[in-house]
C-alpha cells in the first residue's frame, strides 16, 4: 500500500493532511511518511487525528494521550 504520493491509499492521505504538525510530520521529511506502520492517534467520537508518532515509536510512550482521550 503506498502511503506517499500521488497513489497514497486514501486513509494515509487524510492522516497526513488532518494530522497536527507539531508530531513528526512537521520534521525533515515534510508531510511524508517514511513507512506504513507510523502511528496516529485518532479521536474516534470525530475522527480528528490528535498526534502522530514515528515508526519506532514506543506504544506506551504516549499511553497517557490515549488514556486522556478515554475519559
Amino acid at each position: 500500500m503506498d502511503v506517499n504520493g500521488k497513489d497514497a491509499a486514501p486513509v494515509y492521505t487524510f492522516l497526513k493532511d488532518t494530522a497536527p504538525s507539531g508530531g513528526f510530520l512537521g520534521s525533515l521529511l515534510g508531510r511524508s511518511i517514511k513507512w506504513n506502520f507510523a502511528k496516529f492517534l485518532v479521536r474516534g467520537s470525530d475522527g480528528v487525528v490528535v498526534s502522530s508518532s514515528q515508526p519506532t515509536s514506543f506504544p506506551l510512550s504516549f499511553e497517557k494521550d490515549i488514556v486522556e482521550l478515554l475519559k
